[in-house]
Formats: C-alpha cells, structure tokens, sequence
C-alpha cells in the first residue's frame, strides 16, 4: 500500500533522515510505554520497565559470552567466515518484549561482534592484498522475535528495532574509521525500514506457538499467584491451570520458565527475570527445578537483587542451557562466586528442600501471642486501674527487644487468660473487662456479622476478653519456667536472647521453650543461623523463623558432659559480653549488632566465634565442611535412624544432664520493670465504671466514670471525667462535686 504524504510530513521525515541517531537511546521508549499505562493496566500486565543493567545480565550470559568465546578460539580466516554465516543465522526471542529493549541490546551486542569478526578478517594478509570482505551485516531485524498482549507496545518493538538497525550501522563505520582510516562500508542498511510484522506479534505468549530461535531472553511480568485471578480473571487462571498442569497457580513468571526450556533445542540457551520467589517453594519447582530435571543447567545467575524500577521488590536472573557446562557463576550480595553448580535455590549452601522434619523436634518452639486489636495495650488510667485487679502484664515485641523498651518502659496489656465467661472477665477486672467490651467486642461484632468475613472472628466472639490467638499451649509451658529464648522474627541479624516469663510475647517474635545455656548456645550459634537463612522464609531482605526450620533443625547427637558445658559457658560469655559493651556505650541490642557489621575486630564477633568453636565441637563437625552440608547429611542420617525405631537427641541439654548444673544454667535476662503502682489520682478515688451523681442548677443527673482517653480532649488537672447519658454529654468534675450511688442510698 502507498501512502501519499503531504508537504508538512516530508518535511518532518527528511528532518529526521539528516538527525544522528547515534545519540537516540532508544531505552526512552520503555519509559514511554510504561508512561502511557495507568497504574491499574500496569498491575494487571505486570509489566515493569527494565533498567540496560538488568537487561546485560541476561544478554551478556546467554548470548554475548558463547559467543565471544567461539570468536577468541577463531585463529583461522576460514573459522571466522564460518562464525559470520553461524552469526547471520543466530535467532532470538523474547517473548514478553514490551516495546523491545531485549532486542535493542540483543541486536547491538550481536553486530558488534559481527564488526569484531569482520575487522579481524580485514586484517588478514590475504585480504589486504585483494581478498575482499564484504561488510554488508548479516545481522537482521528479521532474525530477532517478540511477542506482547500489547498493540502498542508491540508497534514500539517494531520501531525500536529499525532505530537499533541504524545505530549499529553508526557505530560500526565509526569503529572501521578509527582502525582502518577509511571508510569500508558499502551502503546504509537502515533504510528502507523493516516490516516487524511477522516477527514481533501481538499475542499471549503462554498459549501461542513461539518461533524456532537459538536464545530466548525477557523479563516475563511479575504477578503474584494472589493477584492473577483478580487482575487477569478466572478464565485465564483456568487456561493456566489446563496448559500447565503442576498441581496449583504459582506466581506467573514462573511459567515463561517451564515454557522457554521446553521450547529451547539442544544447546540452546535462555535468561530470563523473574521475582526472587522464583527461587523458593512452588515457584521454584515449576520453574528452576523443571529446567534443571530436564536437562538443563544454570550458567550464570544473580541469587536476588532489588528491582530498580516502580516494582517495589527483589528479582533473581537466571540463564541456563539446555544441555552441560563446565562452571557457572552466581551473584549474592553483589560478590560473584565461581561454582560447578549452581542449583535451583540460587545460594551458596546446600539445596535443603529435601531435608527432612524430625520427630523428636515436633515441639519446643512457637510464634507468640497475636492480640488482633490495639485496644488490648492500655495506658493510664486504664492501666492503674488493671494493675490494681492484678490484670495487667508487660509485653514484648520484636522491636521492643531489640531497642530496650521492654527493660525501661514496656507497653502494658490487660490479661485475662483463663477467664471462664465474659462474667468471669468482668469479676477479675470491671475496668479491664468494661475496656475491651467498648472496643474488642464491638470491632469483633462487626467483624462477625460480616459474611465475607472469616469464621475465626465468630469463634473470636465467644471470648472477646482473650487475643485472638492466645496460645493456650504456650501459656501454659511458660508457667513452669522463668525465663525462654527469643528472636524477632522477621530479623536480619542472628540475635537471639532470654526473655522473662513476666513478658507476654507478641507474635512479632518466636519463641524457644528452653532456659538451659546449652539450648541457647546451639540456638545462637552461625550453624543455627545458617540452616535458618537456608530453610526460612524471606520478609524482602529479613529472613522469617518458620516451623520448618526448627522441625528439620539436628541437634548434637553425642555431645560429652565437657561439650555441654563448654557450650554453656560461652553462651553466657557472649550475653556478658552483649550487656558489657551495651552498658559501657548506652547501646541497644540493636546498636550493638550494627556497630559489629564493620570490618575488622570486635568484642562481639570475638564472643560469637567462641560459642561457635565449641558448638562445632560438640556436633563433631569436620572445619573444612560447609555448614548447611554437613548439618543436611546429618539430618537425613537421623531422618533414617527415626524411621528405623531408633531413639534420636532432640532439642535441648541431653538426658542425664543436671538441668541446674551452673555451667548450663544462668538467671539472666530481658526482665521488665516492676509493674507501675496504681495511680489513685488518675480516678480521684473513684472506680472506672461507677456510678456517680451531680447537682446542676439544682438539678441532679446520674453519670458514669468513664476513661478519658476516649475522648480528645485532655482530662482537667484534679478532675474526674463523668458521662451523662441523660444528655448525652460528658463533663470534668472535681471529686467533691460527685457523691456516689452507694452513699445517696445509705442517707
């Protein structure tokens, strides 16, 4: 079709024609793709602009490196006439393109080692003296294919390829100009503009037919399992589920996985990015560890990096081939670590996804107490006048710990554990109980009544002056201890203490049932912590204490009395240590912890390897064993030894040890202070509740004591505040202006 253009567009296209192209980054367009789209297009795509530094990381890998190693082995003018035909004919795919900056890279790295080739062909003898090299490329848009749900971006693609065109040709003459001093090229290649129309489609690309390519490279969208059926609808989760059958929706990156290794031949290669939970869990057994189960092994990955764009959250970029390699590499943390292997979880341990949960670990830890609503922490007058009915604790958070605020000015909470009914509540504190029915109950009854809402509010119902999860088990085994072991969890530094039993834990910490220095030692120490960064789960860069680690955790099999003790002891030094230089600097734990992430010697680190040198001792471990390794094998051995009948050391000092022997039992730790005296001034003497009259104009109305941190405005100085239901008002009185019920019904 010819279209006939005006004298305003000829102008327009031969300004452009005379423009440099060289200097245009067509990156812009990914900003002006993602621009146009509204936040809630975008969140349904899971579409997100990717920086050229993410996008090296999967283009160098996959295609830049085998190919430059092909080049650097070339010797020959015939080898690398050879390279040139096998360059002509390289294809590549991505297959959620979005407006092509994949193939922008893809298509500028290729021709640059096409120039490379060509240059050191030109420098053969035999060409100088009248060989010719032709340096028409062979490097084409054509042999480069996308796919998108997107129209526009897909026409972005299109035109984002032809400007690539173009400014690889500049490139390559300036290159050929600065070597040879002349200017070899014959013609211009990016005119006339190439038809995309076959290559880069308008598709979903998880239920159409890809092209036959040598590479494929992408950033598929990132959208979570729980947001597909809402931004994508349930007709596409069912197509997901009929297409790929793995037993469940897993985040839907996941899927490009599972379809570019089915789709790659032999040898071929493919790097995609995807969100870090790829390596985790379901995810990774659709995606990672399909690709290594079916011949496929990862080349060059990047464990987990912090997305750059809008996309708050950490991606894993991951490259493989389907077939062998000799090395791989793998980033954490910024530092590249050469490998053999590197396998589906992307780290540096051993892969625990096959460890294996221990009988003898079935209890001795657990999450604490969730209140599910503010009002349970009260402060004065509230709190006096719980603390006067003995219904008030201190609690603990994982905050709160590590800050110091349980030591110097915990929160409070009304504590009516084991209350029988609501009248029982009432009997063991009118204050607290009158409290939690104005706020708790009345957010529980709304709850309930709600029929979106979950059961568990219906059941929270039937005892609204209790947390919604009370923890009745964990109540209970604290009752028989003095102080257990705590971490914040999530937590992003190994710091694990004894808390008192005084403090009612939150479930923002877990907790260990043990009071023994040797529990603790093995709990804090880096074998401990390394099995929990392994085999936890990940709060963005935290790691998250679960069920799972504990239960699949070994203990010491046979430790001697000497390895008991030693362990003990250098726990308590470390926690002697911690208190020491808190003290000495006014430090918190927390404070304390960072100060010991510079490098170089520290008090802290010198106590932590201590305790770790005798809990590797009493393992048996061998030094030169990696800790997730060694603690693995021994896992599946006593694995083995339970399935067998046999009795295995679980958790805790072994049987026959003197549970109060000094050397493995200590009394320190985090200890609240005592519990605030009752503040009568708060009530002016009067009860929360009471009933209480006043004369006005000589008019007596009846109210009732109520706390005045319902209200916004500050109590008066010396007042109590009274609600009048009459009016429905409330007033600050002085107390002499009040009589009580009690006293008018006696005169």
């Amino acid at each position: 079709m010819t279209l006939e253009l005006g004298e305003s567009p000829l102008r327009a296209l031969t300004k452009a024609s005379e423009a440099n192209w060289t200097f245009v980054d067509p990156h812009i367009f990914g900003s002006v793709f993602q621009g146009i789209m509204d936040d809630d297009e975008r969140h349904a795509s899971g579409a997100h602009y990717t920086a050229r530094e993410d996008i090296m990381s999967v283009v160098g890998p996959t295609i830049v490196e085998p190919w430059r190693e092909r080049i650097s082995a070339a010797s020959t003018l015939s080898e690398l006439q050879e390279l040139l035909k096998d360059l002509s004919r390289f294809k590549v795919l991505d297959p959620a393109c979005g407006s092509g900056n994949f193939l922008y890279v893809a298509f500028r790295e290729l021709y640059k080692l096409e120039t490379e080739v060509l240059c050191r062909a030109y420098e053969f003898a035999s060409v100088k003296k009248g060989g010719k090299v032709s340096w028409t490329s062979g490097i084409r848009t054509t042999s480069f294919f996308g796919l998108d749900i997107n129209p526009f971006a897909v026409e972005l693609a299109k035109t984002t390829l032809n400007i690539a065109k173009k400014i690889a040709h500049e490139e390559r003459k300036a290159t050929v100009m600065e070597l040879f001093e002349q200017n070899l090229l014959e013609t211009d290649p990016s005119l006339p503009l190439d038809n995309l129309d076959e290559n880069i489609v308008c598709a979903d690309a998880l239920f159409t037919e890809w092209p036959e390519v040598d590479a494929i490279v992408g950033n598929p969208p990132f959208l979570g399992m729980q947001k597909i059926r809402e931004e994508l609808g349930p007709d596409h989760l069912e197509r997901l589920k009929d297409a790929f059958p793995t037993g469940g929706i897993v985040d839907l990156c996941a899927y490009w996985f599972r379809r570019a290794h089915d789709h790659l031949g032999p040898s071929g290669r493919a790097g995609l990015i995807a969100t870090s939970g790829i390596r985790m869990g379901r995810a990774r057994e659709v995606s990672l560890e399909y690709v290594v189960a079916r011949g496929g092994a990862i080349t060059d990955a990047v464990s987990s990096r912090l997305w750059p764009g809008e996309a708050a959250l950490n991606v894993s970029i991951v490259n493989w081939i389907r077939g062998s390699v000799d090395h791989a590499r793998l980033t954490i943390d910024g530092k590249t670590h050469r490998l053999d292997v590197v396998h589906p979880h992307l780290q540096l341990h051993a892969d625990l996804s096959n460890a294996v949960g221990l009988e003898s670990n079935r209890a001795g830890t657990i999450r604490g107490i969730m209140f599910g609503h503010s009002a349970f922490v009260v402060d004065d007058p509230v709190r006096s006048a719980v603390a006067a009915d003995g219904c008030l604790r201190p609690i603990a958070t994982g905050t709160d710990l590590l800050t110091g605020k349980c030591e110097a000015n915990p929160d409070y909470c009304i504590w009516l554990h084991g209350s029988s009914d609501d009248s029982d509540a009432q009997r063991r504190s009118e204050a607290g109980a009158t409290h939690l029915r104005e706020f708790v109950k009345s957010h529980i009854e709304k709850k309930a009544n709600d029929p979106k809402r979950p059961k568990h509010y219906q059941r929270w119902l039937e005892r609204w002056w209790e947390p919604l999860d009370p923890r009745y088990d964990l109540v209970d085994d604290m009752a028989s201890k003095s102080r257990i072991v705590v971490c914040s969890s999530p937590q992003s530094r190994p710091v694990f203490l004894f808390a008192s039993t005084e403090l009612v834990p939150t479930n923002t910490l877990q907790v260990f049932l043990y009071e023994d220095d040797y529990a603790f030692g093995v709990i804090q120490s880096s074998l401990h912590w390394a099995w929990t960064k392994a085999k936890g789960g990940r709060v963005r860069s935290d790691y998250r204490y679960t069920s799972k680690v504990w239960k699949s955790f070994p203990w010491p099999q046979e430790p001697t009395e000497a390895d008991v003790a030693a362990v003990g002891q250098a726990a308590q030094a470390l926690r002697a240590t911690r208190r020491r230089l808190m003290d000495e600097n006014g430090w918190s734990l927390r404070d304390l912890y960072r100060s010991a992430e510079v490098e170089g010697p520290h008090p802290l680190k010198d106590a932590q390897a201590a305790l770790d040198a005798a809990v590797e001792a009493a393992y048996g471990k061998p030094a030169d064993q990696e800790a997730t390794e060694f603690l693995l094998e021994l896992n599946l051995i006593l694995a083995e030894d339970e399935a067998a009948g046999e009795t295995i050391q679980g958790p805790g000092l072994p049987a026959g040890l003197d549970p109060k022997d000094p050397r493995e039992f200590s009394t320190d730790c985090i200890e609240p202070p005592p519990l605030p005296e009752p503040d009568d001034k708060a009530w002016q003497g009067f009860a929360l509740g009471e009933t209480v009259a006043a004369e006005f104009d000589g008019t007596e109305f009846v109210g009732e004591v109520v706390d005045p941190g319902h209200y916004e405005e500050p109590l008066e100085p010396g007042c109590v505040r009274v609600y009048f239901p009459a009016d429905d008002s409330w007033v600050d009185m002085a107390p002499d202006a009040l009589s009580r019920r009690e006293e008018r019904a006696r005169a």
